[in-house]
């Protein structure tokens, strides 16, 4: 196992970012919660994506999330790996994945935000699902060491170190 900085402290790094992803899902959490409460008060949820839908609308909202989701989720990680290939430190390897995965989380923030102002605009409960997909999304890549072992395919001594 290679370290370029021996006192590399890897949960303090974890936490850092986990603190700026969770400042970030701050503003479309709030937002989401307000649309939603107002549109409660207002009986203006609707279950029925197809009955009177704008159509234009609901085009311009799926393609922000599909860019989101393609951007993200099909060639993001495939992208990072390759810039570290070159790279044989395991604490170089995670201070050089801060910002691709605060990008990320930028993206899903943003996405999550979508859902939210769907939400708002609508009222179309489709956009809450939407919104919870995001939610997922966030949580369950959120950086900690048996995320970056797995991610960076890590095995035995390098596995052990990460998770630990």
């Amino acid at each position: 196992m290679k370290l370029k900085n021996p006192d590399f402290d890897k949960k303090a790094s974890f936490k850092k970012m986990e603190m700026f992803i969770y400042l970030m899902l701050m503003a479309p959490m709030v937002f989401f919660a307000w649309a939603f409460l107002e549109r409660e008060k207002q009986n203006g949820l609707r279950s029925v994506f197809f009955e009177d839908p704008d159509i234009l609308f609901h085009a311009v909202m799926g393609a922000g999330v599909a860019y989101v989701l393609m951007r993200t989720v099909t060639t993001w990680k495939r992208d990072v790996l390759k810039a570290l290939e070159s790279t044989p430190e395991l604490d170089v390897k995670i201070e050089r994945l801060v910002k691709p995965i605060i990008y990320r989380n930028l993206l899903w923030a943003l996405g999550a935000a979508i859902g939210a102002y769907g939400i708002y605009e609508k009222g179309d409960m489709i956009y809450a699902m939407v919104f919870m997909l995001f939610m997922v999304l966030i949580t369950a890549n959120r950086p900690s060491g048996r995320y970056f072992a797995k991610f960076l395919r890590l095995k035995e001594e390098e596995k052990k170190w990460m998770e630990q």
